[in-house]
């Protein structure tokens, strides 16, 4: 791949945190660490700043600990989308598990979103908030025919809002790739990186410390709780929460055998026209298809740029090298963007687990929040907030991820060459079907 497809000051970093610094300048040294708190939460994302406003707020001194800066891993890195969404198919779940599991689920689901949306306008969370819906889009008649009679189901049965786009009328996306699709309209799209740090700031002003570049190397328990080592120093504390999602490593051996971290990759294009960019995305929702290795995408909030994910999983190489490789992927859908070149390119790392439910719990005396299977930006503050009250003994705490059973990955599915290999075969299995 040669350089053509990128712009003369192209960026590996997140076209989100370059567009939300705003001219900051860099952050200052990160503060000293206390001797002691009643919580430290391990993990500055959304995980950990939603349970640390809780915990603030209950009374607690608590302390947020990162070994990057405060929410500027996976919580800045996605694509963007705000919605209710679970990787197990209701019709599906209903047959396997039965119709009051998949309803308790669903609706649990609906409440998380519905939870996020109000928490950015009750407290104008500056993320640059729309509720413009969500296409999902199919690239084989197969592939949409499960999808219409998932989403019909789901709409008479759960009274989701969706609307169903039938190839011959299918305006949503300028691909001639997709052979339909669906409508979602609870779901919206926010600014991933403003929306982190509006998270964080409310945090702080709730009376949490939020550090970051301090990376925590061990938590041991003892009779008087715990002590948290870090590459600055240790920290007493009574409680500890874990969320660190997919950039758990080793920390806690028995939480990373049960999650499976993943790769995600996302590029941005240089400005282009609006009349090309609406022509691409006419109704300036979020969109993606139901493939399992999927293609997903949004417009910047100036409809100048295309920001498009994908390549889930790939062994991490060269971020050009991958960059190229969705640059193919974009143009695949629109030729259109032959010559257009990328400004950015970034990765992130999400978490999925064995039966791709998030999980929430307690372990050896720590509470953890994890797994959620790309669907960060509502599951995360939602759970982290949980686990906070888990902590505080305050009532609303309960949920239906905090069900037994939390099983362990096999070793396959935490190798990141294995997970490669799986998610190539899952690219040409579900590759796209040409139109008729």
């Amino acid at each position: 791949m040669t350089g053509e497809i990128f712009t003369a000051d192209f960026k590996e970093i997140p076209y989100w945190i370059d567009a939300a610094r705003d001219g900051a300048a860099a952050q200052a040294d990160p503060a000293p660490l206390p001797a002691k708190a009643d919580v430290v939460v391990v993990g500055a994302g959304l995980t950990g700043v939603g349970a640390a406003c809780e915990l603030a707020r209950g009374g607690r001194d608590t302390l947020v600990l990162d070994a990057a800066e405060p929410g500027e891993q996976a919580s800045s890195r996605n694509a963007g989308m705000l919605g209710w969404h679970s990787r197990h198919y209701f019709t599906d779940l209903v047959e396997t598990a039965g119709i009051e599991t998949a309803t308790r689920l669903f609706r649990e689901l609906r409440a998380i979103y519905e939870e996020a949306v109000k928490r950015i306008h009750d407290e104008k969370l500056d993320c640059e908030f729309r509720k413009n819906g969500r296409f999902v889009g199919a690239l084989s008649p197969q592939r949409f025919d499960k999808m219409a009679r998932e989403y019909e189901t789901r709409a008479r049965l759960l009274g989701e809002e969706v609307e169903i786009v039938t190839r011959d009328k299918q305006s949503e996306i300028g691909s001639p790739q997709y052979h339909g699709g669906v409508i979602t309209w609870e779901n919206a799209s926010i600014q991933p990186a403003r929306h982190a740090r509006a998270m964080c700031q409310r945090a702080e002003r709730a009376g949490a410390r939020v550090i970051g570049r301090t990376p925590v190397i061990g938590v041991i328990r003892d009779s008087a709780g715990f002590e948290v080592v870090t590459e600055r120093g240790r920290v007493r504390a009574r409680d500890v929460l874990i969320a660190t999602n997919g950039y758990t490593g080793r920390l806690i051996p028995w939480l990373a055998d049960r999650l499976i971290p993943i790769n995600a990759y996302m590029v941005a294009t240089e400005p282009m026209s609006e009349n090309l960019t609406t022509t691409l995305l006419p109704n300036h929702r979020v969109y993606s298809d139901n493939r399992r290795r999927a293609n997903y995408m949004q417009l910047s909030s100036d409809r100048r740029r295309l920001v498009f994910g994908g390549q889930t999983g790939s062994w991490p190489v060269d971020l050009r090298k991958v960059a190229g490789r969705l640059h193919g992927d974009m143009v695949g859908l629109f030729p259109d963007l032959a010559g257009v070149k990328l400004s950015h390119a970034w990765t992130g790392r999400c978490a999925a687990t064995w039966d791709l439910y998030p999980h929430i719990g307690i372990h050896d005396g720590m509470h953890y929040a994890a797994g959620y299977c790309f669907s960060g930006n509502a599951m995360a503050p939602y759970l982290g907030i949980r686990a906070a009250r888990r902590i505080l003994g305050a009532p609303g705490a309960e949920t239906f991820f905090a069900r037994d059973g939390f099983s362990r990955a096999p070793w396959y599915a935490r190798s990141d060459r294995l997970m490669s290999v799986l998610m190539s075969y899952y690219a040409w299995a579900d590759r796209p079907v040409p139109p008729a």
